[in-house]
């Protein structure tokens, strides 16, 4: 709840700074302006952006379980889509449920896969940042900002070098806390602990490595695309750079607390990316409404299609986890025919 309220102020705020900067007429203006061709372009660019995580997803899950990419998909579409209508993230909570009740998924599993989907976007959004920060056409007094953002990534690969070089020392210290041996003492841990294992060395096998990093670019790639679409439909002249900039501002402003659908940060963080670059406060703001609306509209209105296709309600109790049964075809979950 405490979380919920500070996203509301944080939101409130960003509101208010956009309503004190803003001219609306321009902005409506822009936007009924803007090229359909293009906006159509974006939203295809986005499907196929989904449709590669989710075959990285699957490439992160174990490959002996049943599970199939279209029922992944589905699971991706109806997380989405509660992230956008629900706070503290609970889309991801469902995500989790409804990927444990597939046979041969444990907890460990599906979060280690997801976790390191975490890692590798993020890897990801660092590395296309750091190849396209000498090519943005930024004023000279916001290059000393640039210097401050490249010190911040290098001081941010050091620590996880650091990390690594001091995994089995740190290892060895949570191993004398009372509370770590009690809990790696249980069976039922110790087994989810082991399957959260085979699911984060999957992406350091060799027979998946390349072909997860590979579609991990190219899920980024096209939310790349769909930030450089929605500046050609609104005619701002900017280079592909600034696309990918976008993409990693807005990203790193979803990870404030926020409203819902991240209502309030994500327009603020575009709209400012934006303003450095020689556009107008109305049409930055317009790009920021319509890439919100690409981004949020398209996948809720599929995650509530595949909702409305189950059989069932949505599987949230942890009851199934803390028993260890694998669900039965009758409780598969309820997203359509596979």
């Amino acid at each position: 709840m405490r979380r919920f309220i500070i996203g509301l102020v944080i939101t409130g705020i960003c509101g208010g700074l956009l309503l004190r900067l803003i001219d609306w007429n321009t902005t409506a203006d822009a936007l009924r302006d803007a090229n359909a061709k293009y906006i159509a372009l974006a939203v295809t660019c986005l499907i196929l952006s989904i449709g590669a995580k989710t075959v990285r997803w699957r490439l992160l899950l174990p490959s002996a379980a049943p599970v199939t990419m279209p029922r992944l998909y589905r699971i991706l579409h109806i997380s989405f889509l509660l992230n956008n209508v629900l706070p503290a993230r609970l889309g991801d909570v469902a995500r989790v449920a409804m990927t444990t009740r597939q046979p041969g998924m444990r907890f460990g599993h599906v979060l280690s896969s997801m976790f390191t989907e975490r890692v590798t976007d993020s890897v990801t959004l660092i590395a296309g940042f750091v190849l396209v920060s000498p090519f943005l056409p930024l004023p000279d007094d916001l290059v000393p900002w640039l210097h401050w953002a490249w010190f911040s990534v290098a001081a941010l690969v050091l620590l996880v070098i650091l990390a690594v070089l001091l995994r089995r020392p740190l290892a060895q210290a949570g191993g004398h806390v009372s509370i770590a041996r009690r809990l790696l003492a249980s069976p039922r841990v110790k087994e989810e602990a082991r399957s959260f294992g085979d699911g984060w060395h999957q992406l350091f096998s060799i027979e998946h490595s390349f072909r997860i990093w590979g579609w991990s670019w190219m899920a980024w790639v096209g939310a790349f695309a769909i930030n450089y679409m929605l500046m050609k439909a609104l005619d701002i002249q900017a280079p592909i750079t600034v696309a990918v900039l976008l993409t990693c501002t807005t990203n790193l402003a979803m990870l404030v607390p926020s409203s819902p659908g991240y209502i309030g940060v994500f327009h603020a963080a575009a709209t400012l990316s934006l303003l450095p670059f020689h556009v107008a406060a109305g049409r930055a703001l317009s790009f920021a409404i319509l890439a919100h609306l690409v981004n949020v509209v398209p996948v809720s209105l599929l995650g509530a299609t595949f909702l409305m296709m189950g059989r069932e309600s949505l599987p949230l109790s942890l009851r199934s986890w803390r028993s260890g049964a694998t669900p039965s075809a009758a409780e598969d979950i309820p997203t359509g025919p596979a």
